[in-house]
């Protein structure tokens, strides 16, 4: 295998690029690394990055789709709800309904809505909607961050 390394000094963001033909043991051993880092692989039209989960506000299922959803972008990703929910619980996130996860170190407020909902105003001003029936997973989350000095 090859491989260049660019030293771009002008560089916002580093990032890293794949490009195989086939997929071998080497190919699939850098990309487990990677994926085992904690980084999370999203994708667009036309590009892929690296994304840390201290820049995830939360994950959403839009037609059968899984999201990130950051500050200012939305990057579709390729895990399931229930296996980000399981790999990024350590990190703060928690299910707040059917269908979404949320980092709770992105949450601003709290506020009582309609029908014991709760809406959640996150650091980007963004409103978003936690379900009765995941509040009391979400509050106990929160309780044990607190006990735990996070």
């Amino acid at each position: 295998m090859r491989w260049i390394k660019t030293h771009e000094p002008k560089l916002s963001e580093n990032y890293l690029e794949i490009h195989y033909g086939k997929l071998n043991s080497e190919t699939r051993d850098i990309i487990n690394y990677l994926e085992s880092k904690n980084v999370l692989m999203g994708r667009n039209e036309s590009e892929s990055r690296l994304i840390k989960p201290n820049e995830i506000y939360y994950f959403e299922i839009v037609d059968r789709k899984c999201y990130a959803y950051l500050k200012e972008e939305v990057w579709r990703l390729e895990e399931g709800l229930a296996e980000l929910t399981e790999r990024y619980e350590t990190h703060g996130f928690v299910r707040i309904c059917k269908s979404m996860v949320v980092n709770v170190h992105k949450v601003k407020q709290i506020k009582a809505d309609l029908n014991m909902r709760m809406d959640l105003v996150l650091l980007n001003e963004e409103t978003i909607v936690m379900s009765r029936s995941y509040r009391n997973e979400f509050f106990k989350k929160l309780k044990n961050m607190r006990m735990e000095g996070v």
